[in-house]
C-alpha cells in the first residue's frame, strides 16, 4: 500500500538516519523529486544529525547484547526468503544534484560521528522522532536551522570539556556566522523554580544567551542567543526560572572558545 502524502512528508527524519526500508526509500525519494521544501528540510536534518553525532563518543555495546540477539534469533521461526519483484527505476531528479549534495555532507563527516548519530538524537533531543519535533515546534525548527548552519559553515570549530561531578559539554561555533551551540551530557537535575542559563563572557562582562532544561539523563542542547565574539568564554549558571539579567551563581560549566 502506497503511503499517503502526509505520511511520506513525515519520513524526513527517518530518511536522514537511513532508517527507511527499500520500499519506503523509493517512495520518499519520488516525493523528494517533486518537493523542494522537503529536500531542504531533509538536508537540514542530515546536517543537524551529523553535528549532534559529533558530540557523542562511540560506546561499545556489551557482549551480552550480541548474545541476547543471537539467542533470540535461534528461537524465532524464520520465514522463507521472498523473491523481490522487479522495481522501476527511481526518479533521477533528487538522486542527481540534490542527493549528491546531501550525501556529500553526510559522508564527509567522521565515521565515528556517523556511527553515533542515532544515539545522539535519542540522547540529546530527549527521545521521539526528530522530524516530529522539528515540524511541530517553531522554536525547535529555528534551533535546528541554526544548528545546521553551524555544521555547514566552512569554519566550524569544536571544544570539549568535562563537567565537575561527571558528564561532558561541547561547544561548536562558527566565527563567520557569529553563532554557537552548546551540547551537554550528565548535567545535574535542578530543583523546582531553577533553570540553567547560558552566558557569553567577554571583556565587557557576561551577556545572557538563553535558558535551557535537561532531560532525565541530564542531556541538553541549545543554540545560544545573540552573537558570539572572538575570545568569548561560554558559561552555564543555575538561575531562577525565566533566567537572570546577570549571573547570580558561579558557573557550573565554562568553555573557552579561543
Amino acid at each position: 500500500m502506497t503511503p499517503r502524502k502526509h505520511d511520506v512528508e513525515s519520513m524526513t527524519g527517518a530518511y536522514a538516519l537511513h532508517a527507511l526500508n527499500e520500499d519506503e526509500t523509493r517512495v520518499f525519494e519520488a516525493h523528494l523529486a517533486e518537493s523542494e521544501e522537503t529536500r531542504n528540510e531533509t538536508t537540514e536534518l542530515i546536517d543537524t544529525a551529523v553535528l549532534l553525532g559529533m558530540a557523542i563518543d562511540p560506546v561499545a555495546p556489551p557482549a551480552s547484547l550480541k548474545q541476547g540477539i543471537m539467542a533470540q534469533l535461534a528461537s524465532t521461526p524464520q520465514l522463507p526468503r521472498e523473491v523481490p519483484a522487479a522495481q522501476p527505476e527511481r526518479p533521477s531528479s533528487f538522486t542527481g544534484k540534490a542527493a549528491a549534495k546531501a550525501q556529500a555532507r553526510w559522508f564527509s563527516k567522521p565515521l565515528t560521528a556517523l556511527a553515533s548519530v542515532a544515539a545522539a538524537i535519542i540522547l540529546i533531543v530527549g527521545g521521539g522522532v526528530v522530524a516530529n519535533t522539528v515540524n511541530h515546534n517553531t522554536f525547535q525548527q529555528a534551533q535546528a536551522d541554526q544548528l545546521a548552519a553551524i555544521g555547514s559553515a566552512s569554519d566550524t570549530q569544536r571544544v570539549d570539556t568535562v563537567i565537575d561531578g561527571g558528564g561532558s559539554a561541547t561547544l561548536v561555533w562558527s566565527s563567520e556566522l557569529g553563532t554557537s551551540a552548546f551540547i551537554a551530557r550528565g548535567l545535574q537535575p535542578l530543583p523546582s523554580g531553577k533553570t540553567y542559563e547560558l552566558w557569553y563572557i567577554g571583556s565587557d562582562g557576561p551577556r545572557a544567551a538563553g535558558t535551557f532544561s535537561i532531560d532525565t539523563d541530564g542531556a541538553a542542547w541549545r543554540v545560544l542567543e545573540g552573537a558570539m565574539q572572538g575570545g568569548d568564554v561560554i558559561g552555564v549558571t543555575v538561575e531562577p526560572s525565566g533566567g537572570s539579567e546577570s549571573p547570580t551563581t558561579a558557573p557550573v560549566v565554562s568553555i573557552e572558545s579561543a
